[in-house]
């Protein structure tokens, strides 16, 4: 036969302190998850961060190979720029002895001939020999109506005898506009 037992057995209370150590139990693994998930995201930020940084210095790497490139492009011209303005300047200063002198013969009377010629800047210094002082006279005023001379000045002329013949010999200054 089957035997039921009716009689009501006393449960046990559970006790307050081991409710409250449940309870505190649940809410420290609570705040270890929290913490868990909140480190987590701020590792995947931190992660992003330094992706983000790398590609940006690789940005930067890239663009400073073109940096130096276009800086030595500019060394580059600005010495080419220099070397052509070394040889236009070399071809300027070609041309005005050429013109100096093709002017100084077109100017130069028949009866003068020229012993020296020298220049500084644009200060030109001229020795030579005439036959008269009118000849002296004519040259100078050839001198002043030519447009590349200017401040035509005698700075002596004195009568001397060469090989039996009585010339004059002079010097003349003057300035350049070539």
């Amino acid at each position: 036969m089957i035997k039921i037992n009716m009689i009501p057995h006393e449960r046990k209370k559970t006790s307050v302190v081991a409710v409250e150590l449940v309870a505190a139990g649940s809410l420290l693994l609570v705040i270890i998850v929290g913490i868990g998930i909140w480190w987590n995201h701020l590792d995947s930020a931190i992660n992003e961060q330094n992706l983000a940084i790398e590609k940006k210095e690789k940005i930067v790497a890239d663009l400073q190979v073109i940096i130096d490139q276009v800086q030595k492009f500019e060394k580059d011209k600005q010495t080419l720029q220099n070397k052509l303005d070394t040889i236009q300047n070399l071809k300027n200063s070609q041309k005005g002895p050429v013109q100096l002198l093709d002017e100084l013969v077109r100017k130069l009377p028949d009866q003068i001939w020229l012993s020296s010629l020298k220049t500084a800047g644009t200060l030109v210094t001229i020795r030579g020999f005439a036959l008269s002082q009118n000849s002296i006279g004519d040259f100078m005023g050839n001198l002043d109506t030519s447009p590349f001379f200017e401040k035509v000045t005698l700075k002596y002329s004195s009568l001397k005898p060469v090989k039996g013949i009585d010339v004059y010999e002079f010097e003349l200054d003057f300035r350049t506009k070539v």
